[in-house]
């Protein structure tokens, strides 16, 4: 006799929670999880017109944006591409992505780096020196416009993305 209780997932609840918005998806400017998925017909216009070449299409559904291969000008290219709507320049940008860096930065290993600081046109990291050689990177969030150029510049793939609470967001252009 088990004292486990009997769990019945219904196909409704199972398909609701399946069909949540992923958060670890970094999906193009002027769109959001939720248009996507609504919306976005995998057509790939937004792909082919990204002159950045970092829209790919997703594994879930949808675009991604791929910083390994460079970083977003925020020129709108893709929303304009886009004939289903899921991505709209009418949209207020409110770009929620800011650069995070990792252990593996080769400054906190007192290794000489700073690509990610070069590559950051509003200078948005900057490098604390500490004992020993290493530098700690530090990300001014209210510099950062998420566009993902220190990503694309960094030898080890120490840059990662979160996801802003809404408070914090700001307009990157």
């Amino acid at each position: 006799m088990s004292s486990r209780p009997d769990v019945s997932v219904s196909r409704r609840a199972f398909l609701k929670f399946a069909s949540q918005p992923k958060s670890d998806s970094i999906r193009p400017p002027w769109s959001d999880e939720s248009s996507i998925l609504a919306h976005c017909t995998e057509c790939k216009e937004c792909v082919a017109s990204c002159p950045e070449k970092i829209i790919k299409p997703g594994n879930d559904r949808g675009p991604v944006l791929d910083f390994s291969s460079g970083a977003c000008t925020f020129c709108g290219a893709c929303a304009e591409a886009c004939p289903s709507g899921a991505l709209d320049l009418s949209r207020e940008l409110d770009w929620p992505w800011r650069a995070d860096v990792s252990d593996k930065c080769l400054s906190l290993q007192a290794i000489t780096c700073r690509a990610c600081e070069d590559a950051c046109e509003p200078q948005a990291i900057r490098f604390k020196l500490a004992i020993g050689g290493a530098s700690e990177p530090i990300v001014d969030i209210d510099q950062c416009t998420g566009c993902g150029a220190c990503a694309y510049g960094c030898p080890v793939a120490a840059i990662t993305f979160k996801r802003l609470q809404p408070e914090q967001q700001k307009d990157p252009t």
